[in-house]
């Protein structure tokens, strides 16, 4: 409970640092402010990042990643309002994926994700249709929680109002804030005159604006009340106690309070010397401002540079961001879904997973539910992404190494069936069935004898067999390795 009430005040305390961050005068809050109130727009984003990796130790995997990044992303939304919207990344260069094996196929490699309200829908360019996500299907019924959804709605429109009261007390001032004038941009709704802003920031003025927020944010007279009002969208089974945010407030403040000291001391020199390192780093921003105060466009680049004077080493990023918003609070049109399937078919059923075209990574990242780890000792395995913790450790005997059955045919959504006259174990996982019996080294399998290498044991009432008996059986296949002790099941 400390860790989740440590967890649930750290998402606080940094979302208000996030929204800090968005500020950026106060001749510009009425724009930030008007965001909040923004319902439906379309925008696109391009985003690049030149890393300079001469000299730097890079795996051939990190040099591509690089090279993926330097060509950069272009990024399309559409927003009807906050429970409908569209987003699609598309990768300017896709090479890199295609020499990594990671994308193969002879589209574009892009990904698209749709949500319409409770629903969401996601594919990648080389998937002939969408994978559907039912949000209340995923509620954790143990905390009785209400639908996903609604619960959704009523957080984003608690965050409103309290980005709201954030905002209209936050009064920092960036310095040599440039008025460029009216500018025309060209979108695709067609030209609009906007009014052009700039600024630069370097480490000082980051260190600055830093300090303001913390400092900020330790006296922001609301933050106790957004904590518990917060707290209050938690599950009851879970929720701290008021006291326990009190103190966990309290303790809070009085730690921005010291981070602020400390940021209130520093200079790029003093950062410089605590590191050990020179840095250079510099933000430039040109923002464009419409007349019904919104922000249309906004050009960024981020240079950054770390150098040791020690070894001469150095390396360096740019890092550019180009962005136009259109159509706000007009008549948006999100794409049609035509054809979509539920992605809890593909879950527990293997052979729709397989039936999928190699061409797509969402294959691989669907095998990865029919992938099971143990570690020899330990209680506890990893099934999918799901943990599991056991009854009774893994372990080596006669050179076998042993796993519980019935484990294994729970993460497999398999009937196990226990016979305490005849000490049979049954389990059968679609058209395979194992049967076992305690002590003995014979198994049948769809009728047919297989003599396993050890017999089938009981340890504090759970059935083991050899982990090479049961992956064979289920047309899977099996790993151990001997330095981390952990034994893989996995499909292919």
């Amino acid at each position: 409970m400390k860790v989740l009430k440590k967890f649930l005040f750290l998402l606080v305390a940094l979302m208000l640092v996030l929204v800090g961050c968005t500020m950026t005068n106060p001749s510009l809050r009425d724009t930030w402010l008007n965001a909040v109130n923004q319902t439906s727009s379309e925008a696109k984003l391009t985003l690049s990042a030149d890393v300079n990796v001469d000299g730097m130790n890079l795996t051939n995997e990190q040099k591509k990643i690089a090279e993926l990044f330097e060509a950069g992303f272009v990024i399309e939304q559409k927003a009807q309002d906050e429970q409908n919207a569209y987003v699609k990344i598309t990768a300017n260069n896709d090479k890199p994926l295609r020499d990594l094996g990671v994308w193969t196929s002879k589209e574009k490699a892009a990904a698209e994700m749709l949500v319409k309200e409770n629903v969401m829908y996601f594919k990648t360019s080389a998937d002939p249709f969408f994978f559907k996500v039912d949000m209340d299907e995923m509620n954790d019924q143990d905390f009785n929680m209400q639908s996903q959804y609604e619960l959704q709605k009523k957080v984003m429109e608690f965050m409103k109002g309290e980005f709201k009261s954030y905002i209209s007390q936050f009064n920092y001032e960036i310095p040599k804030l440039q008025d460029l004038g009216f500018k025309t941009i060209e979108t695709p709704a067609g030209k609009e005159d906007v009014l052009k802003v700039k600024y630069e920031l370097g480490i000082n003025e980051v260190l600055d604006f830093a300090e303001y927020t913390v400092d900020n944010l330790a006296n922001y007279d609301r933050l106790d009340v957004f904590v518990k009002e917060f707290a209050g969208f938690m599950p009851a089974e879970i929720q701290p106690t008021e006291a326990e945010l009190t103190t966990a407030v309290t303790e809070a403040k009085t730690q921005l309070g010291q981070f602020k000291t400390t940021l209130g001391g520093m200079t790029k020199e003093s950062l410089e010397a605590m590191i050990g390192k020179d840095i250079d780093f510099k933000i430039a921003t040109e923002v464009g401002i419409s007349k019904k105060k919104y922000i249309a466009s906004e050009d960024t680049v981020i240079n950054i540079g770390i150098k040791d004077p020690a070894t001469g080493k150095s390396g360096s990023a740019v890092i550019k961001a180009t962005s136009l918003v259109w159509n706000v609070n007009g008549n948006v049109k999100l794409p049609e879904v035509k054809d979509a399937v539920n992605v809890t078919e593909y879950e527990k059923d293997l052979n729709k997973v397989r039936s999928l075209s190699d061409d797509t990574p969402l294959k691989k990242l669907f095998m990865q539910e029919f992938n099971a780890s143990f570690t020899i000792g330990e209680t506890f395995a990893m099934l999918g992404s799901d943990f599991k913790e056991l009854d009774a450790a893994p372990y080596i005997k006669d050179g076998s190494t042993m796993v519980p059955v019935a484990v294994i045919g729970e993460w497999l959504d398999s009937d196990t069936k226990w016979d305490g006259k005849t000490n049979q174990v049954t389990m059968k996982i679609k058209d395979t069935e194992i049967k076992l019996t305690l002590g003995s080294k014979e198994a049948y399998v769809n009728g047919n004898k297989v003599i396993m290498h050890t017999a089938a044991e009981s340890v504090n009432g759970r059935t083991f067999v050899p982990v090479a008996f049961i992956a064979k059986e289920l047309g899977a296949k099996s790993d151990y390795n001997s330095e981390t002790q952990e034994v893989k099941i996995y499909f292919e």
